[in-house]
């Protein structure tokens, strides 16, 4: 009797195997699709595919009581350019600068004012502060006053150049901004993106955890097995669902942040589209044609170097203080009671100080030095930048490089993985390996799985990141790529 309950056994078994396979032929795992993480396969196994990650939707809905908002990454990028807080906060910045910059030209024009005067005068008064007179008149008057400094020693222009290279900086950091919202984008999407490729991983986990259960329930009632391995099968079920409950939250939590980076409500639920997670490879790895890019294309380095020239044009304009400063008044008024009437004149006066600078020149001498030690340190800075950006290069295309080898190998480990629990299986049923194999075998099978997952992420990661650092990083270019010459 034991043996047909035996054979009554493998067979099943045989079965659960052959239905795994097949479950696996339609998931991103199988390595035995050469093509698979290039592009999705038509056909039927598509169809089964979609059908597959509906019901994980639903129960993701479900579970996080939500409902599910789908996006796409083109979708993300354009959206976050245009409602991000912190590229609004950068534009309001620029704009403030560019009135700062008007304000300077407004130097060039002279002043105008206007004055009237109407007095009334009765009773005794002294002529010339001496002679006492009975006056009883009401005299009037009034200015039109023009006063215009000339170019205010020349500190107009210096001030010009100072607002004008400080606007030129903002419009980079502008941009700048704009370029640290791609980035983050881009990576919060492809984090997501692993989220829901890992609830796919230990949702099937749940599932063979779920069968192996009840395969053990199933030996230890025929005689074959031990209550030994129930209580093992049941404490990696239980530990199964708690990966697969953490996995919800996980999503939650990456939703919010990529919804903050979008400048949408945070509470929004918003959910890769994709099926699949693919291998994007969009630009070269060769560092030092990159660093020679991020030199002449990196908007923070050109915003500091247009830092430096305000700092020089502020210094510049500090020696003004030893030119002479010339200034025109002209003034024309009328003058008269109201009995008589009113006179006109008019007066042009041209004033002409030629200073020694502040304190005898030596309040101007020593901040001129101070500014020149200002300067110097800005250009310690400046290349202290360069150098951080050329370890950044560095480090992503490396980062790059070795999650692609990472990925041919966790392919590799993937399908071994998921042969060695086939096999497990088996064996223990014909009592050559024992349930404790099967449970390391199905830990293997499952890690391998998340590691891919996190190696095809670290390198769609590493491929914005140096789009990034070398400055050339675009809506276009995160989805289409980038080819640089040699």
């Amino acid at each position: 009797m034991k043996k047909v309950i035996s054979i009554i056994l493998y067979i099943l078994i045989i079965m659960i195997n052959s239905c795994s396979a097949e479950a696996e032929d339609v998931t991103i795992w199988d390595y035995k699709r050469d093509d698979f993480f290039e592009k999705m396969i038509s056909g039927e196994d598509n169809f089964f595919a979609q059908k597959r990650q509906e019901q994980i939707d639903k129960e993701l809905e479900r579970n996080l009581n939500v409902k599910l908002v789908p996006v796409t990454l083109e979708e993300c990028l354009k959206v976050a350019v245009a409602n991000n807080y912190v590229i609004k906060q950068k534009r309001a910045t620029e704009r403030q600068n560019l009135w700062n910059k008007y304000n300077a030209y407004s130097k060039f024009i002279p002043n105008i004012s206007y004055t009237y005067n109407v007095e009334w005068l009765s009773g005794t008064y002294l002529v010339g502060g001496i002679l006492p007179d009975e006056v009883s008149e009401t005299p009037i008057s009034s200015y039109l006053t023009l006063d215009w400094n000339l170019f205010e020693r020349g500190q107009v222009f210096f001030d010009i150049s100072q607002r004008r290279s400080l606007h030129k900086a903002s419009i980079a950091l502008m941009k700048f901004s704009r370029e640290e919202t791609i980035l983050n984008t881009a990576k919060s999407y492809y984090e997501l993106l692993r989220n829901k490729a890992e609830l796919d991983i230990y949702t099937t986990n749940v599932i063979d955890r779920k069968a192996q259960y009840d395969l053990t329930v199933a030996r230890y009632k025929a005689g074959v097995g031990t209550r030994f391995d129930i209580y093992r099968a049941e404490a990696e079920l239980a530990k199964a669902k708690q990966e697969y409950v953490t996995a919800f939250n996980v999503i939650r939590t990456a939703q919010a942040k990529l919804a903050n980076y979008m400048g949408i409500d945070v509470s929004v639920p918003v959910y890769p589209g994709e099926i699949s997670i693919q291998t994007k490879e969009l630009t070269c790895s060769d560092s030092d044609v990159l660093i020679e890019t991020a030199k002449a294309s990196r908007l923070d380095i050109y915003a500091e170097r247009k830092k430096i020239d305000a700092m020089k044009a502020e210094r510049s304009a500090i020696f003004t203080e030893f030119i002479p400063d010339v200034n025109f008044t002209y003034v024309h008024a009328r003058y008269g009671t109201k009995r008589v009437g009113t006179f006109p004149s008019d007066t042009f006066s041209i004033n002409i100080t030629a200073p020694v600078g502040k304190h005898a020149g030596t309040d101007t001498l020593t901040r001129v030095k101070a500014a020149n030690y200002n300067i110097e340190a800005a250009k310690y800075n400046l290349i202290q930048i360069i150098r951080n950006v050329e370890e950044d290069i560095i480090n992503s295309t490396q980062n790059s490089k070795s999650a692609r080898e990472r990925i041919e190998s966790s392919k590799k480990e993937v399908y071994a993985s998921g042969k060695s629990l086939e096999n497990s299986i088996v064996l223990m049923n014909a009592g050559e390996q024992t349930f404790i194999d099967v449970i390391q075998a199905q830990s293997l099978k499952v890690n391998a799985q998340v590691r891919l997952t996190q190696n095809i992420t670290d390198y769609n990661i590493a491929q914005v990141q140096i789009l990034f650092d070398a400055g050339v990083i675009s809506i276009d270019n995160v989805l289409n790529g980038v080819r640089h010459k040699p």
